[in-house]
């Protein structure tokens, strides 16, 4: 981490070599991006926001120049950069996760705006049905009618996933960021943890208005009000999750309880739902704060 950020042209040059291998290995690009946007973040947040500026040109121009192709520079700004130097400022400005969970939630809405209507250049579900069968055509036959059926619901939500599983990932990305620089200052006991992510009060109005449209809307008009529930189902899930990390905390359970948790959340897709509904208990009834003495 010292050899990191020591210099503008060692970061620069390491966040482009893992921008491209997203790029060029698709089932990493996942946590290759996680990655990424963590070390811009880091950048911001340690180096400051000339040197952050700094590594956007070396790593735009690197990154480019790796894949032999200039678009994979624009890519790099507006996928990588931007989240990361935002989230990079949020964990600057505010000690606890109050900047962070509006960062995300901006990017994450941000994200489906332009999963909904720029990316499919105005041709809605029939582009993201197009892009799923394309995926799919090599094992298409092998699909029962009730798998190709379950496929084609999922395919219209495809945007609020996209844009669920990236709130998700900028979220991980703070956290990095957050202990990375902890870390490089010696600072062994974590000091912003992930048990006191909070969503703010007022996005249970979102929540209702959401809910309200889907019972209300019918045809076109109800497409994107259904991927906006799965975002702010997603968001839910967070606070969820940062639930359940307090009640370990509160409990003293060791983290291996927590590992087993997230194995069963694996295993058990269905407990997502659970989780996301105990998030929205949690902001409507405060639970949290009867375990606020309790934590370690």
């Amino acid at each position: 981490m010292r050899w990191f950020l020591s210099g503008r042209w060692q970061a620069g040059i390491s966040i482009a070599v893992l921008f491209s291998a997203a790029g060029l290995v698709p089932f990493l690009a996942g946590p290759l991006l996680l990655n990424c946007v963590a070390l811009v973040a880091l950048v911001t947040l340690q180096a400051g926001r000339k040197e952050s500026f700094e590594v956007l040109l070396i790593a735009g121009v690197a990154s480019a120049l790796f894949t032999l192709n200039p678009w994979y520079g624009v890519a790099f700004a507006l996928v990588a950069w931007l989240p990361g130097r935002l989230l990079g400022e949020a964990l600057q400005w505010d000690l606890q996760w109050g900047g962070v969970v509006w960062v995300t939630i901006g990017l994450s809405v941000l994200a489906l705006v332009l999963a909904l209507w720029v990316i499919p250049q105005g041709v809605g579900p029939a582009f993201w049905q197009t892009q799923m069968e394309h995926l799919l055509a090599p094992a298409r036959k092998e699909l029962s009618a009730t798998q190709r059926q379950i496929l084609a619901d999922m395919t219209r939500l495809m945007p609020g996933i996209l844009a669920a599983g990236m709130a998700l990932l900028w979220t991980l990305a703070a956290l990095l960021a957050s202990r990375w620089r902890e870390r490089f200052q010696g600072i062994l006991v974590p000091q912003r943890v992930f048990r006191d992510w909070v969503l703010p009060d007022r996005l249970i109005w979102l929540l209702a208005v959401t809910l309200l449209g889907i019972s209300l809307l019918h045809g076109n008009a109800l497409w994107p009000v259904q991927n906006l529930a799965i975002l702010v189902g997603g968001l839910y899930l967070l606070q969820g999750l940062s639930f359940v990390h307090l009640w370990f905390a509160s409990r003293g359970w060791p983290m291996i309880a927590l590992a087993a948790f997230y194995i069963g959340l694996i295993l058990l897709s269905q407990l997502l739902l659970v989780v996301a509904v105990l998030g929205i208990v949690d902001r409507v009834f405060h639970l949290r704060q009867r375990f606020a003495g309790s934590r370690s």
